[in-house]
């Protein structure tokens, strides 16, 4: 017994080793689903093994999972707390997650016992003269990619601290500005989000991607001549963009008719335009139909049948998002306006619809095997335009 015994342990060292090794190699080769596994297998293997949990915490941290990261360090330091490669794996997160003290404390702590450590001397000294951080390596640049994760996520509340943290750790990361400024546009804060692309474009005047979210704000909070000229320096900078040529067609036409006054209109000329919108809208002239939707808001601005009609617009050029505040606005006039209502549900409809078939994607991916090298897509959904 004592005999098979033996031999079943060697026979699991060996197979922890050989798992080892390969989740080496995929960890050198930013494989990290790969890496996942086999330092899982290791640790099936041989549960005390502190190196693999080190390993494993490594690779959660690539991931975006951190309190997984942080959980699996943690556990190494519990089983090896001597060990520099697992001290400093432990500090670095500490740092990230803005936890100064306990960080230092850990060098104190490693270098009471090893007193000749260079490396840890090193590090615990620059926590004294430190005056910034790596921007690829630093607490800012964490919260920033943590925060970007969060919100492919959609959970903005989450985003909105990291990103807030980051900028308190480095006041000139223009792209933690540009993402609270999306945060805050979709949130209905227009002239907040206006100052952070003001801020961000400041810090990064070549960022196309900025500057695209300071037109789209521009054109949101009506200030529709700046909206076009920073329209036509993206479009210059991004011609592809579609979309974007879409909007600043509807903001220019939008200008054609400046030199009109509501002054002095009955509100039943305001009628007269909505019919004309109508009309224009069953031809096709959607530039057309929005002109006169907007000269009858501006004759009679709390009209749900106006505001009705802005919306169908909105939706026939693909902005749902500004669709559905403007059917808000109507239904926070007339509750009971029915065709607002119906569309309003319909947008939503269409919105669940997405989320769900995003959610059976993501099982469907999840079932098989990543693509190793495909690269997070967090902070390219949270910077671009949206809407």
């Amino acid at each position: 017994m004592e005999i098979a015994g033996f031999w079943d342990n060697a026979s699991g060292q060996q197979s922890a080793q050989s798992w080892f090794e390969k989740g080496e190699a995929a960890l050198c080769g930013d494989r990290h689903s790969e890496a996942a596994i086999c330092f899982a297998e290791v640790l099936k293997a041989d549960p005390f093994n502190a190196k693999a949990h080190c390993r494993i915490g490594n690779v959660y941290w690539a991931q975006g999972k951190t309190e997984d990261a942080l959980n699996a360090i943690k556990r190494a330091l519990e089983l090896q707390p001597w060990d520099s490669e697992i001290v400093l794996a432990c500090h670095r997160i500490f740092t990230a997650f803005g936890k100064t003290g306990p960080a230092k404390e850990l060098l104190q702590l490693y270098l009471e016992k090893n007193p000749g450590d260079s490396e840890i001397r090193s590090k615990l000294e620059s926590h004294a003269c430190s005056t910034g951080h790596d921007p690829q390596n630093g607490a800012a640049e964490f919260l920033r990619r943590h925060g970007e994760l969060q919100f492919g996520r959609g959970d903005t509340a989450h985003a909105t601290a990291c990103f807030e943290m980051a900028i308190e750790e480095d006041p000139r990361m223009a792209e933690a500005y540009n993402n609270l400024g999306v945060i805050k546009l979709e949130s209905g804060r227009v002239m907040e989000a206006l100052e952070n692309f003001r801020v961000a474009l400041a810090l990064n005047p070549d960022d196309i991607e900025i500057l695209g979210n300071s037109a789209r704000g521009l054109a949101r909070a009506a200030q529709i001549e700046a909206a076009i000229e920073v329209y036509r320096e993206y479009l210059r900078r991004s011609p592809q963009d579609g979309k974007a040529w879409q909007e600043f067609e509807f903001l220019v036409r939008q200008t054609a008719g400046t030199g009109w006054s509501p002054n002095g209109l009955a509100g039943e000329v305001a009628d007269i335009y909505l019919d004309t919108a109508e009309k224009l809208q069953r031809a096709g002239d959607l530039a057309g139909a929005a002109e006169a939707v907007e000269k009858s808001l501006r004759i009679k601005p709390a009209a749900p049948r106006s505001l009705y009609m802005l919306a169908s617009l909105h939706c026939a050029v693909g902005q749902n998002d500004e669709a559905e505040k403007v059917l808000e606005q109507a239904l926070a006039i007339d509750p009971s306006h029915g065709p607002s209502i119906d569309l309003l549900e319909s947008i939503r409809r269409q919105v669940n619809r997405k989320c769900e078939e995003k959610d059976l994607q993501g099982e469907k991916v999840a079932e098989g095997e990543p693509n190793p090298s495909q690269k997070p897509a967090a902070r390219r959904s949270k910077k671009a335009r949206k809407g």
